[in-house]
């Protein structure tokens, strides 16, 4: 069989092997980047991403949100991870002044009538337009339904009437002159009413939706809770992709995920760790002087030895608050005998700075109940991880009161498993630790829980009718001078219950990175809209 021979030489319109490989450099130095192109878009594609890399920005605290239920839960830094779900009718700026948010507008019409205009146009995370009628359910909920936890600062409302889709009137049991302050706190967060009629309270606490500038897109329990960023936000779409909020209990690992670029923003960083974060630089140790006053609720039920006065007076006289601030906190706080803290409206400042400490008249006042030394033993609880040195605190308290002759046992559990076994069902075996802050920013927040019946009085047993009616005067009140002074008078009535005994006003360390341009506010909110790359 007869071949056909090889053409030699190239063919008319072909280049030579041998000019092919000279421009072989020049071909695949134009090749690379469409090859490099074409890939970047190929994986792209394959992971629903972008060709840009997003901005993410991640925040450690040291405990989880129980859920999304906005009206069930009492913790200020719970609300830090809400505030940016959730929009409520008025907020507050960085300077504390209440602004504009969901309402534009707000006029008194009578003396227990407030008219609202809402804003027009504003869309729940699922792209539903937000109405009067949602506003009504979101507020109501709280102000008529006593079993949810915020009812109490809520039910002075009996009526959230709907004038139109736009138009509101909050309608009062009488004057009330916090209302403002009300509703723009923890429990009057905005939510879609249609949604939660579908899906029910416990489906809206896994599956939360709201008109925040961040919608939850999936939550780990303990773990973390990814945000995305909502380019349809009334106020503009947020400067971050992504949110990523953290619950890391330890506070050495917060610290340590700050200054190696794991987190962006932690929060309660010890006092004895600011140096070391100022030295990575990689981020600083925010000053962060906060409204929340450490405490410690004492049982005065079942037949409890903290139900003589006496023995509650000997322990509010062993503790050296100021020795307690210098020893666990390095000096950062203020000692205090009441919730009470600069930034709040009708107060008893008279309570701030000060402290009792008399030992020797404490060991006295034992024998006078009829205690030995070492013959009284007392519980002491609290968390561990939810407060800066919470625990240290705690074993702090022991050594005094051991001092004076009171044998103590610690019991420290973490945060969830403290608030659903010993602070929410009010089981308080001996004295409780428990930080509170302020989030109405008024006297009326940190007393009117110590009614009979309401939360504090649950737990210590301490009830007084005097009290009751001094606080439900107040709320009624509309002369400043006047209400302050009811409060203040009520203020001195629950002091000398020694029922529950006020440590000292907290200052917070924060460790925000270099990278982010943010500043803390005393309310505690960990609100991510004002925060910037820088």
């Amino acid at each position: 069989m007869s071949r056909k021979s090889c053409a030699t030489g190239p063919k008319p319109g072909r280049k030579s092997p041998e000019s092919l490989h000279s421009n072989k450099e020049d071909i695949m130095s134009r090749l690379n980047p469409k090859r490099m192109l074409l890939g970047a878009v190929f994986a792209a594609l394959m992971t629903g991403g972008a060709l840009a890399q997003d901005r993410e920005l991640v925040i450690a605290q040291g405990i989880d949100t129980p859920g999304f239920d906005i009206h069930n839960h009492s913790t200020s830094a719970v609300e830090a991870i809400h505030v940016n779900i959730f929009d409520y009718l008025v907020m507050r700026d960085q300077a504390g002044e209440l602004q504009p948010a969901l309402a534009t507008d707000w006029e008194q019409v009578s003396d227990s009538a407030m008219r609202f205009h809402l804003r027009e146009g504003v869309l729940f995370h699922d792209g539903t337009t937000m109405t009067a009628e949602d506003v009504k359910f979101s507020l109501e909920r709280p102000a008529l339904d006593p079993a949810v936890l915020q009812h109490s600062f809520y039910d002075t409302i009996t009526e959230v009437e709907v004038v139109n889709d736009h138009e509101i009137i909050i309608h009062t049991d009488g004057p009330d002159p916090i209302l403002l302050n009300r509703i723009s706190r923890i429990g009057s967060g905005i939510v879609p009413k249609a949604y939660v009629d579908e899906v029910g309270w416990e489906g809206f606490s896994q599956k939360p939706i709201g008109t925040g500038p961040f919608k939850v897109v999936e939550w780990l329990r303990d773990d973390r809770i990814i945000m995305e960023g909502f380019d349809e936000h009334w106020r503009g779409a947020p400067a971050w992709d992504r949110l990523i909020h953290r619950t890391i209990p330890e506070a050495s690992t917060r610290v340590g995920e700050l200054i190696s670029g794991g987190v962006d923003i932690a929060t309660n960083i010890p006092s004895q760790d600011r140096d070391r974060v100022e030295g990575s630089g990689i981020a600083h140790a925010v000053p962060w002087p906060s409204f929340r006053v450490m405490q410690l609720f004492l049982n005065t039920k079942d037949d409890s030895p903290l139900a003589d006065p006496k023995v509650r007076e000997a322990i509010d006289l062993a503790i050296d608050n100021q020795m307690l601030i210098d020893t666990v906190t390095n000096g950062l706080g203020t000692p205090v005998r009441a919730a009470v803290t600069p930034g709040l409206s009708a107060v008893p400042m008279a309570y701030y700075d000060t402290y009792n400490f008399d030992p020797e008249r404490a060991v006295q006042l034992l024998e006078e109940a009829g205690y030995g030394p070492n013959e009284l033993q007392l519980k002491l609880q609290g968390p561990a991880g939810r407060y800066p040195l919470d625990v240290e605190t705690l074993e702090i308290v022991a050594v005094m009161l051991n001092a004076v002759g009171i044998q103590t046992e610690i019991e420290t559990l973490e945060w969830s498993a403290y608030e659903s076994r010993v602070w929410t069902p009010n089981t308080i075996d001996g004295i409780a630790l428990i930080g509170h802050a302020n989030s109405l920013q008024d006297g009326y927040h940190a007393v009117q829980r110590a009614r009979c019946g309401f939360e504090f009085s649950l737990k210590t047993g301490w009830c007084n009718e005097e009290f009751d009616k001094l606080i439900e005067q107040s709320a009624a009140t509309v002369d400043p001078e006047e209400r302050a002074q009811q409060i203040s008078d009520a203020f001195d009535l629950f002091v000398a219950s020694n029922t529950v005994l006020h440590l000292f006003q907290v200052e917070n360390l924060i460790g925000v990175s270099t990278s982010v341009d943010w500043s803390p506010s005393p309310d505690e909110q960990l609100w991510m809209y004002d925060a910037q790359p820088q």
